[in-house]
């Protein structure tokens, strides 16, 4: 009876690592892989090149919050039990853009997305099984994202091509040139200038774009994980018309977590809090910074019973997740010292520029207040010239990069820790053990 009880033990000591394995895996990606949002593209109009072209893209929330917490793994040295959580050796994001001019169904002009745009196994995305490059100048096949952890990405595309390869193609590496992926009643190319010009008065370019994640685990080939197609974006004639934001498109910011973190700035503590990004707002900022504007946030705090709040230096780049800022400005002449455990206000607000558009800044209505108590905040008359949304030498404000608040490293099988689970089953071989142990007793004193 206790062999076969103990076998049900084990059993199940069996099955809980194999949910845990199951979980650390979290499917095939730890996000939800969606295309690029509110993908808007604007003409540079002359500037860099004739064609130069600037695409705007969102991420998720989720994608942010992920890159955010595998960056601060890198800095407090937790990387390799978060990429373990994860369940590969490493992983990242790029995006790769398509293009066509007028019609995108056309057979030469249209959209020039390939089969090799997926990737080979061994030499990569773009690549044939020989190794030739199958993408021209002007597809993005691999881009490099600006930050994973920001909100709002952005590149420069169709830029000058000179007259050699890049414009020609090479027939022997079956590598088109842009001038194969053009007509010719569609541009015109100045040997002076050694660049090609397209009249957008009467022609129309489009683009649409998709994330690419590549998932690497030592020994097996690259895995290539590919997001639907974005919306379709334009410049030229059928372009659409950029429409200023006004106060009433900017939504106040929605923060919530306020903590005290284990980085200091100045030798006065810095505090994060988590910023939350609806979906308008990712529009807009997305618009905005592709006709030149932008969207900003700006922390305000004080010590309660003051009356006027202070500016914090901190994250000011929109981005969902944690944001961070630093305490030191609440610290003056007057009140060198703010003891600890005080209760400090916060809010925050959206600015909003729009550079040719309108030269006044709008802002946003201000956040709710949050509250916490903080620590010890000492004035510093030389605050020096380190930036507070990087401290030195601090540790991560969130360094539980597998999210378990007990052991700090398993994926919680149903809601609760591995050795939450092992301690209940012992308890359990336990009490049946009492059980069979009094039984067998009452039967031979019987």
């Amino acid at each position: 009876m206790v062999k076969r009880i103990l076998s049900a033990a084990i059993a199940c000591v069996l099955l809980l690592s194999c949910m845990t394995a199951l979980a650390a895996s979290g499917g095939e990606l730890p996000f939800d892989l969606t295309p690029p949002a509110y993908v808007t593209a604007v003409w540079a109009e002359g500037n860099d090149s004739p064609t130069t072209t600037i695409i705007t893209y969102s991420l998720s929330n989720e994608m942010t919050a992920f890159f955010k917490n595998m960056e601060i793994a890198h800095l407090d040295g937790t990387i390799e039990q978060f990429m373990q959580d994860v369940g590969c050796d490493d992983i990242w994001m790029n995006v790769q853009i398509d293009w066509a001019l007028d019609d995108v169904n056309d057979s030469v002009s249209g959209w020039h997305y390939t089969e090799y745009w997926d990737g080979d196994e061994y030499f990569g995305l773009g690549h044939d099984s020989e190794g030739n490059p199958r993408w021209s100048e002007w597809d993005v096949i691999d881009g490099n994202l600006n930050n994973a952890t920001e909100t709002v990405q952005d590149m420069w595309v169709t830029r000058c091509v000179p007259n050699d390869d890049r414009w020609n193609g090479n027939p022997e590496t079956h590598t088109p040139g842009v001038k194969d992926q053009l007509r010719p009643e569609q541009y015109d190319y100045s040997e002076e200038e050694d660049t090609v010009r397209i009249d957008y008065t009467k022609h129309t370019m489009f683009f649409r774009a998709r994330f690419v994640v590549t998932v690497r685990v030592d020994g097996e080939p690259d895995r290539y994980y590919f997001s639907d197609w974005s919306n379709i974006t334009s410049v030229g004639k059928e372009s659409e018309v950029f429409e200023p934001l006004t106060k009433a498109d900017l939504e106040a910011p929605v923060i919530t977590g306020l903590r005290m973190t284990d980085m200091e700035f100045n030798d006065n503590p810095v505090v994060a809090f988590t910023l939350t990004v609806p979906e308008k707002l990712m529009e807009n900022a997305t618009k905005l910074e592709a006709f030149g504007g932008g969207i900003t946030i700006e922390t305000w705090a004080r010590v309660k019973g003051d009356a006027e709040f202070v500016e914090l230096q901190g994250d000011w780049i929109i981005k969902a997740g944690e944001m961070e800022a630093a305490l030191f400005s609440l610290a003056n002449e007057v009140r060198p010292n703010v003891p600890k455990d005080s209760e400090i206000e916060l809010r925050c607000r959206y600015r909003c520029s729009q550079p040719g558009h309108t030269e006044e800044e709008i802002y946003s209505d201000w956040s709710k207040t949050i509250t916490f108590g903080s620590d010890d905040i000492n004035y510093n008359t030389d605050p020096g010239n380190d930036q507070p949304g990087d401290p030195q030498g601090g540790e991560s404000p969130s360094g539980n990069a597998g999210g378990c608040p007990i052991c700090h490293f398993c994926p919680q099988p149903l809601g609760l820790c591995i050795f939450i689970w092992l301690i209940i089953i012992l308890a359990v071989i336990a009490i049946i053990a009492i059980i069979i142990a009094v039984s067998k007793k009452k039967r031979k004193n019987g």
